[in-house]
């Protein structure tokens, strides 16, 4: 697709990253979660927790190569949607409820894993390692929380699942790895842990 060759988002960068995530793909790797074991630096792991203006704009989409009419355009619906997207982030129980340092602790507590490497996608289009990002790692954690909090009624009301444990054995089915379940774990006690009763 021509699209995918000369412009990625940093959205479509967070969709394949969570899809592989939600959907239970994992490496085969074995390296440690240790960021500094791994050689990974990741700035979320130093910084306050993330703004909604920070958390919007990993979203931003980012120009691979030339910036042509197609990535001009993307960029101008983006910014026409931000302010209201900024505003959704900033209203919502998740967000406020972030305790201090909250995405600090779980960026540091994942960013070592192989997930936010930088990778190619099956078109060819390279898409860098989010580990640098901002908000990148942090706005993963709290998609985790805003999903959980999103599917509840609809999953307390269909007797699904009714709590975290069964939400995260839902979303990691067919991917037992340690690294699935600290994903999910880190995120209930570092940026949703209203959750956790």
């Amino acid at each position: 697709m021509k699209l995918a060759r000369r412009t990625i988002t940093a959205a479509a960068v967070s969709a394949v990253t969570l899809a592989a995530v939600l959907t239970g793909c994992s490496s085969e790797s074995t390296e440690s979660t240790d960021a500094s074991a791994s050689g990974s630096e990741c700035v979320d792991a130093t910084l306050p927790n993330a703004t909604a203006d920070e958390i919007v704009d990993v979203l931003r989409p980012q120009p691979t190569g030339e910036e042509d009419e197609t990535y001009r355009q993307l960029v101008a619906q983006f910014e026409a949607g931000r302010a209201a997207e900024v505003e959704r982030v900033q209203s919502s129980s998740v967000f406020a409820g972030v305790p201090e340092g909250g995405d600090a602790a779980f960026v540091t507590a994942v960013c070592g894993q192989p997930r936010w490497d930088a990778a190619t996608t099956a078109d060819g289009v390279e898409v860098p390692s989010v580990r640098g990002q901002r908000a990148a790692i942090a706005s993963a954690g709290h998609t985790f929380c805003d999903t959980y909090e999103q599917l509840l009624p609809s999953a307390e009301s269909t007797e699904a699942w009714s709590d975290w444990s069964g939400y995260v054995e839902m979303m990691t089915r067919g991917d037992d790895s340690e690294d699935a379940k600290l994903l999910y774990s880190s995120a209930l006690e570092n940026i949703c842990p209203q959750f956790a009763g």
